[in-house]
């Protein structure tokens, strides 16, 4: 008999697991995080069969246990709330977005006034091309002063990297 019973219970178990409510979030970063937890922003994850496929509703608060009747205020006050969850978590990500195409705009910035200043202090001289075409070699005084320009550049467009 209890070996019946242990059969039994360990049948159930996976299933039972499988059944437990998961909570998926999006972190800062943009890295998904699944969890048996609710954290603000996290949508609950329900699973309708064993093989069906799965739905998200969002993570109400607890007036959610109110918002099972379709016709009532909650359930409408709930779908709002998705819906204003959903609306900040797409202008979240817009701004991550910015933001790293910000930073890769100003890592190239950097990059490029880092070339010109190397190429110009590895020139053993240092020329400017004329209206006409032809090339104007710089003295030394005005070689040193483009090498300066050009480092107060590259410390500008590097700043803060």
């Amino acid at each position: 008999m209890r070996r019946a019973a242990a059969i039994a219970i360990l049948t159930w178990l996976p299933l039972s697991a499988a059944l437990a409510d998961v909570f998926r979030s999006v972190d800062a970063q943009g890295h998904v995080q699944y969890s048996d937890t609710p954290t603000p922003g996290s949508q609950l994850v329900r699973i309708t069969g064993l093989h069906a496929p799965i739905r998200s509703a969002p993570v109400t608060t607890a007036s959610s246990n109110r918002a099972s009747n379709p016709g009532s205020k909650a359930a409408a006050s709930a779908a709002q709330t998705g819906d204003q969850i959903h609306q900040q978590l797409e202008q979240e990500a817009a701004a991550r977005a910015v933001q790293n195409d910000v930073a890769r705009t100003r890592a190239d910035q950097c990059k490029k006034a880092q070339d010109i200043y190397n190429d110009s202090v590895q020139a053993r001289r240092i020329y400017k091309t004329g209206p006409d075409g032809s090339q104007e070699f710089l003295t030394d005084d005005e070689a040193v002063k483009m090498r300066l320009a050009n480092k107060l550049e590259m410390e500008t467009a590097c700043k803060g990297q």
